[in-house]
């Protein structure tokens, strides 16, 4: 019982070390390496799909666009700031961090004990609207009423015009009792920075396959500032090479994995990537359907990552009325995901 609810501490005691310890050296890195440029891997240069390449390689390339689209935002935003003022909001955000800290990996420590998965909605504006920002956050409030435990809001600028205001409105609707988490593509800390002063408790986008070598930076910058931040796995691989680094909170299938055909990479492999966890680590599984959910609790899963894609099944099904929609949906995966029988 004791080491379940010393997970959430791991989090940030082992998500890149304590704050006294490892900011200088995280700073010192980026000044030297990446302050103007974001921690992603190299792509290939030509992104247009060829007449050879399936499914699979067409989705990497989708994936690889999405990530030099949002490069090139990040760059001229760290051009027109500069380094001095960078380092300044760097240095500002983990002296002063995030309080209460780990809002989102302590609830899911008090969970784990009493066999009830964390559910993790996915808040995005409808498609095809003009949804504003107090409109997002009136839906916030519906979710959370209806059984949500915690909140993940669409910040990127193909969702969204206005991210972080989406993100401050929804974090103010719920209050700090409801962990509201950024869902972006997170490749450079100034963006952990901004999600942090909209009150934010975390961030959604830090996956391996994207950042490469710069995900135990982005990790150990987010666990500085007192920010939950599941770094993204696909494989048993990936998962020894960042416990090693001390990551302590992992997600699957959250942007990657089963939504792009990773060889080998099904419902059975993310069976195999929970069970090679390391002991005290948090986790958290994207699920797209009722049966994705229960398979993932079933693996070990401690939260769910419920996809919008589900999210938009209940509302078709469970007609106009939201809040009953949603309810419906929180009360089908509580029951099917439960370890009780």
């Amino acid at each position: 019982m004791q080491a379940l609810h010393q997970k959430a501490g791991n989090v940030g005691l082992r998500g890149g070390g304590t704050t006294q310890k490892r900011l200088p050296s995280t700073c010192m890195w980026l000044r030297h390496n990446f302050w103007m440029r974001p921690l992603v891997c190299k792509s290939r240069e030509d992104d247009e799909p060829r007449e050879e390449e399936g499914p699979k390689e067409r989705a990497f390339n989708r994936l690889s666009a999405t990530i030099k689209r949002k490069q090139k935002e990040l760059e001229a935003q760290l051009h027109e700031m500069g380094q001095e003022a960078l380092e300044e909001r760097l240095k500002s955000a983990v002296q002063v961090p995030a309080a209460p800290a780990y809002r989102l990996a302590s609830l899911i420590a008090e969970a784990v004990p009493t066999g009830v998965a964390v559910l993790v909605l996915e808040l995005a504006r409808p498609e095809n609207t003009s949804t504003t920002s107090q409109e997002l956050a009136q839906m916030a409030r519906e979710f959370v009423a209806a059984g949500a435990d915690a909140l993940a809001v669409r910040c990127d600028s193909n969702d969204t015009t206005s991210g972080l205001t989406d993100l401050f409105c929804v974090t103010q609707a719920v209050g700090k009792d409801v962990p509201v988490i950024a869902n972006d593509w997170m490749i450079h800390p100034l963006q952990v920075v901004e999600v942090k002063q909209t009150g934010a408790a975390g961030v959604l986008g830090i996956i391996h396959q994207v950042n490469g070598r710069g995900t135990a930076v982005m990790s150990s910058f987010t666990a500085a500032i007192g920010l939950d931040c599941p770094v993204e796995v696909v494989n048993a691989q990936e998962v020894e090479a960042l416990a090693r680094t001390g990551v302590a909170f992992y997600g699957i299938n959250l942007n990657v994995g089963l939504n792009l055909p990773i060889p080998g990479f099904s419902t059975d492999i993310a069976h195999g990537i929970l069970g090679e966890l390391p002991f005290g680590a948090i986790s958290m599984v994207g699920v797209r359907t009722l049966e994705e959910a229960r398979k993932a609790r079933l693996s070990g899963a401690d939260s769910l990552f419920i996809k919008k894609e589900l999210i938009d099944a209940a509302l078709a099904k469970h007609g106009p009325n939201r809040m009953y929609a949603i309810k419906q949906l929180c009360d089908q995966l509580s029951y099917l995901t439960s370890n009780d029988d």
